[in-house]
């Protein structure tokens, strides 16, 4: 029975209609569950006669009838078949998921280049191109399409096309090796505080691993005449939106310090001095800066890129972002960005430059 659940995954993650030879199911099954040739033709045979799978010209394929039955019973056979290919039972999951929040995804796509993280037995890589050309995701169609590719994690730029400036600021909490989850949403919670009083109106979602990020959404508005951009450590930096929205991250980090003290850095390189804090991570800031997007999928752990309500986030543990859970629940975006005004942060940012600077 492990046998014919195992082919109907194989077959169940293929686009509908799509045949496969016999070889590629021997060569599969023999890999990932140690079958023999005549243990998989009878299971094919076997499934074949209860209507679950079809045979033409010697190729294979599920039939709707198939797809129904392996949909109904994944999630009772989910934990089985994680443990024999875990990419193939993530994959599936995630079609299933993004066919119910697709819609959303593709809204924090439109209009802007978008990069995935694919997932295949035992490698992970990421895609930005596709054909020769950037990725661009203009409907769910598009975005399923890519997810019968294995490309499952959906990273939008965090500029549009052609813009000059970031639409979004966003901190990526991520925390070093010695940190527990727990220290993350303290820090999370202490952020969006810092920033509801300097008027960005944040929102929160999860990483989808160990981390948190916390986003706003600024109104247009001109760069000051009168901030120059803050010196790092390791790079020259020019005069732009970029990074003016990097500074404003080191501003956060610095009063997000002054209420828990000596958890947070914001200097992105010396990491190995990092192991016990928290980085404010503001490195996708930057021309052609990629950042999962909301309700994306982490690759390596299969898990929801969940938004959360601030008052969500000290009860939250990861398996709430389980995307079967999600999909369940989900009414429509919960992500709710406002636009807001950045001139009482770009004010602070330049009474405290001194301060901030490293």
């Amino acid at each position: 029975m492990s046998l014919e659940r195992y082919i109907l995954m194989m077959l169940a993650i293929k686009r509908e209609g799509k045949l496969i030879d016999l070889n590629h199911v021997v060569e599969k099954a023999e890999r990932d569950v140690g079958a023999k040739e005549e243990e998989i033709k009878k299971a094919l045979k076997s499934l074949i006669e209860r209507g679950l799978v079809l045979e033409k010209g010697g190729l294979f394929a599920i039939t709707k009838e198939g797809r129904e039955f392996f949909r109904e019973r994944f999630g009772e056979w989910k934990g089985e078949l994680t443990r024999i290919n875990r990419t193939w039972a993530t994959v599936y999951e995630a079609m299933n998921y993004y066919r119910i929040v697709g819609d959303t995804v593709v809204n924090y796509c439109k209009d802007r280049h978008v990069g995935f993280y694919c997932t295949f037995t035992q490698q992970h890589f990421f895609k930005r191109q596709h054909r020769g050309k950037y990725i661009t995701i203009d409907s769910r169609e598009d975005l399923l399409e890519f997810v019968q590719m294995f490309c499952i994690d959906v990273i939008p730029c965090v500029h549009r096309i052609g813009s000059d400036r970031p639409e979004w600021l966003i901190i990526d909490l991520d925390a070093g090796p010695k940190v527990g989850f727990e220290r993350v949403k303290e820090v999370a919670e202490v952020s969006y505080d810092v920033m509801e009083k300097l008027g960005m109106k944040p929102s929160v979602k999860f990483s989808g691993s160990r981390g948190m990020q916390i986003w706003s959404k600024p109104r247009p508005f001109n760069l000051p005449d009168e901030w120059e951009p803050i010196p790092m450590l390791t790079e020259k930096r020019k005069r732009n939106f970029f990074s003016l929205f990097a500074d404003l991250v080191r501003l956060i980090q610095y009063k997000v310090d002054q209420e828990i003290p000596g958890i947070t850095t914001s200097v992105v390189s010396k990491k190995a001095e990092r192991e016990d804090k928290i980085l404010m991570d503001w490195s996708c800031l930057k021309p052609n800066g990629l950042v999962r997007s909301p309700y994306g999928i982490h690759h390596k752990t299969g898990l929801v890129s969940l938004p959360l309500d601030v008052k969500e986030i000290e009860d939250f543990v990861p398996e709430d972002a389980e995307p079967e859970r999600v999909a369940e629940e989900f009414k429509g975006d919960k992500f709710k960005l406002r636009e807001s005004d950045f001139s009482s942060a770009i004010r602070e940012l330049l009474d405290l430059k001194d301060r901030i600077s490293l």
